[in-house]
């Protein structure tokens, strides 16, 4: 059994961080998250720098905000050679492998030939080896937009997909277990387990739908209109499944002995309004319940139990703290602040603030815009693409009723100063990073149509180049 503890993110999609029992929900019951929380840390002001899911899984992959990181928009890709938490705890001995969403990678023409789907929309598609993280093993699952029952998903480099039989956590859980049960590699492992769910369309078995819509206890912000309860109540069963399922890892691995000494962190790569001023199945703007998401440390005998925190944490944040907590060096490049020592309970100088933003909006609509703001402790600061700016104080206003832009110009200049000293501090630079810090591609399959051979070629070259530079071997 290796001495190197094993890494297992829980990342999910659109869970905002006050939907749990322990977060002051009182609608809905999370008994395993509540559990981890109370033999761990949860971070009680977890925050999405970038509230959309591609910049937001960006961000946390690399340590880098949206904008200066290698995903900056809705339809972007991670780069080939980008430098991620798989890159980085490959090259410390670890095994890395991919169970479930990725939504990092999609390339619209890597249609697997002779393989339909209904609808034919361009999330069926294959994620090509590059685009990939650089994770040695994939159960990459197709974007479940149009619905979370009967998904399908690529294992490998197989160029056909897999059909599953069931509800998409229910499912992708089933494959993360069979995954640790089978593993007998010497390596520790780092596994991300990504159910797409409590994220949009809103459906779940039916036996986790066990609320009556009148009697939900709805946020003071929430707007009361059909079918905002109906909806509400469904994603309350999406949560309430995800969390069910999280406690059958769990029993698992206390049933391997090598999992047993495993850091496990949940969180989400975004909240959602779900109702909360007049919006729902939406997230993209800076309000609470778009960037608040949970944020669980569970490591016993590692991580002391401290229960529910409330220093500031963002998900640029994620990669630098793994680090930290496994006593690995935080590369350079990252600009996210390490908070292990906060998680073991030593003395830490927290980040006054979190930078936040909207980058590459996917524009479905005119209600999607860019911004850019700024959260500290008591204020949240947010200048808009159009010149709308936005200035809450969140210790007298956490619900974000009254906008005191113009009412409170002195303020506003301070946080409006503030959030630029920010931006110069954080600008884009990242292909100083792919140039310095870049880590060899992924040979590729390529399932779509014919392309340049010079270019497919001259990728291959530099692949054996970088990879002969890097261990001193042509593979």
């Amino acid at each position: 059994m290796p001495e190197t503890p094993n890494v297992i993110y829980v990342l999910s999609d659109e869970h905002r961080g006050q939907a749990m029992t322990h977060a002051g929900d009182v609608n809905l019951q999370t008994p395993v998250m509540d559990r981890m929380a109370v033999e761990g840390v949860s971070f009680s002001r977890a925050y999405a720098n970038c509230p959309m899911c591609t910049p937001s899984r960006g961000t946390i992959f690399s340590g880098r905000h949206a904008h200066a990181g290698p995903v900056q928009s809705f339809f972007d890709v991670v780069k080939p050679s980008s430098p991620t938490t798989a890159t980085i705890l490959r090259d410390a001995g670890y095994h890395t492998v991919n169970i479930g969403k990725w939504h990092l990678g999609y390339v619209r023409d890597q249609k697997p030939e002779g393989v339909s789907f209904d609808p034919p929309e361009y999330w069926h598609n294959r994620i090509p080896e590059c685009f990939r993280g650089g994770f040695q093993d994939w159960y990459s699952d197709i974007l479940p937009i149009s619905g979370h029952f009967k998904n399908y998903y690529y294992e490998g480099n197989s160029k056909i997909p897999t059909q599953l039989t069931g509800y998409h956590t229910d499912d992708v859980t089933d494959l993360a277990i069979r995954y640790l049960r089978n593993y007998d590699r010497d390596e520790p492992l780092f596994m991300v387990l990504s159910p797409h769910p409590p994220h949009f369309p809103l459906e779940v078995p039916e036996k986790w739908l066990r609320w009556k819509y009148e009697e939900l206890v709805v946020r003071e912000n929430f707007t009361d209109v059909p079918p905002y309860r109906e909806w509400l109540a469904i994603y309350y069963g999406m949560i309430e499944n995800l969390d069910w399922n999280i406690g059958r890892l769990f029993d698992v691995m206390q049933e391997l002995p090598r999992f047993k000494d495993s850091l496990v962190i949940y969180f989400s790569d975004h909240g959602d309004f779900m109702g909360s001023h007049g919006r729902s199945k939406r997230k993209v703007h800076p309000h609470e319940e778009s960037i608040s998401v949970p944020a669980i440390f569970h490591w016993p005998g590692r991580i002391p139990p401290q229960g529910q925190v409330d220093k500031i944490f963002s998900l640029v944040d994620m990669l630098p703290t793994t680090l930290g907590l496994l006593d690995l060096e935080v590369p350079g490049h990252v600009q996210g602040s390490d908070f292990s020592p906060a998680l073991r309970g030593e003395p830490f100088d927290e980040p006054d603030d979190v930078l936040i933003e909207m980058i590459g909006v996917a524009r479905w609509n005119l209600d999607m815009s860019d911004w850019r703001g700024i959260v500290s402790r008591e204020w949240k600061y947010v200048f808009y693409e159009d010149a709308r700016e936005f200035l809450f104080n969140l210790s007298e206003d956490p619900f974000e009723f009254d906008n005191l832009s113009e009412s409170n110009p002195d303020k506003k200049a301070e946080m409006r100063a503030l959030l630029l000293k920010r931006l110069d501090e954080t600008r884009e630079s990242y292909f100083h990073v792919l140039i310095e810090n870049g880590v060899p591609p992924e040979p590729t399959i390529n399932v779509g149509p014919p392309q340049d051979t010079y270019q497919s070629h001259a990728a291959e070259m530099l692949y054996q180049e970088r990879k002969k530079n890097s261990d001193g071997s042509a593979r």
